[in-house]
């Protein structure tokens, strides 16, 4: 069964729209930033009917929700210290915040073999062009 859900959130300075695929075990999000003004509904329908196939969802797994019993105090405290957290509110929203941690770090992982590779490339031309000033006349 896939189910399918969109929803406009205010990310100050603007609207997002989050698309929320899940099929089984599988969860994908898609952002799509849709500017600083409020969205009308001619342009969601639009961004749904026209563009849906052109977004890129990132994929997560679905956990499997546990139902126990819980004190009522313990239960009254979590609610509590929930209401206080200030995090990101939606689930997807939390996958698509793991997904750019995970782009950043490889992206400076990267970056850093690139600096690298340069790094020892110039050593290397450094040390031709030294052996060919002593090479003799």
């Amino acid at each position: 069964m896939l189910k399918g859900e969109l929803t406009i959130v205010f990310d100050d300075p603007f609207y997002k729209a989050i698309f929320e695929r899940i099929d089984g075990t599988n969860y994908e999000v898609a952002q799509i930033n849709l500017g600083a003004s409020l969205p009308h509904m001619p342009e969601i329908l639009r961004l749904v009917n026209d563009h849906y196939s052109q977004l890129h969802f990132y994929k997560s797994t679905v956990e499997a929700e546990k139902f126990r019993h819980v004190n009522p105090k313990r239960a009254q405290r979590l609610a509590h210290k929930a209401t206080q957290k200030k995090a990101i509110g939606t689930k997807a929203q939390q996958a698509l915040k793991r997904q750019f941690e995970q782009s950043k770090i490889a992206k400076k992982k990267a970056s850093k073999d690139r600096k690298r590779e340069r790094q020892e490339r110039r050593f290397l031309q450094k040390q031709a062009k030294r052996r060919e000033k002593h090479r003799g006349h």
